[in-house]
C-alpha cells in the first residue's frame, strides 16, 4: 500500500485539540515501516539507554552538556520520514512547513520509545533540549 499523504498539514489537524495536533494514517507504507523497525532492532545494544517504564534510543546523538553534537540524522529517518514532513505544506494559502520557524528548518533529532506492553506514556511535558 503506497503512503496516503495529506495535501496540506491543515487536513492533518486533529478537530478538538490543540491546533498543533496532527494525525496522518499511513505516512509511511508498510515496507518503510518494517525497514524502520528493522534499523532500530540492528542499532547497537550501547545505543538503548534504559529508563524507569520505557528504553530510548537518541539519534543523531545523545544530549551533551545539555546540546545535541551537530550530525545529520540517520538516511533511513531523513527518508522517508524527515523529507515527508517538510514537504508538507501547512495549508493551501501558506506553503511553509512545520519546521521553517524552528532554528534548524527541519528535524534535528529524534527520540524514539520502546514501552513494555501494557506500559503507555507517562504524564509528561515535552522539553525543547534541541533548540
Amino acid at each position: 500500500m503506497a503512503s496516503q499523504i495529506p495535501d496540506t498539514l491543515e487536513d492533518a489537524r486533529v478537530e478538538r485539540l490543540p491546533p498543533a495536533v496532527y494525525y496522518i494514517p499511513d505516512f509511511i507504507t508498510e515496507d518503510e515501516e518494517q525497514a524502520i523497525l528493522q534499523k532500530i532492532a540492528d542499532a547497537p545494544k550501547p545505543r538503548w539507554k534504559q529508563l524507569t517504564h520505557r528504553r530510548l534510543q537518541t539519534w543523531p546523538s545523545d544530549l551533551v552538556n545539555n546540546k545535541l553534537l551537530q550530525a545529520p540524522l540517520p538516511s533511513w529517518l531523513e527518508s522517508p520520514v524527515v523529507s515527508r514532513l517538510v514537504s508538507l505544506p501547512r495549508s493551501q494559502q501558506d506553503s511553509s512547513n512545520i519546521f521553517s520557524e524552528s532554528p534548524h528548518k527541519r528535524p534535528n533529532h529524534v527520540l524514539i520509545n520502546e514501552y513494555p506492553p501494557g506500559i503507555g506514556i507517562m504524564p509528561h511535558k515535552a522539553s525543547l533540549h534541541g533548540r
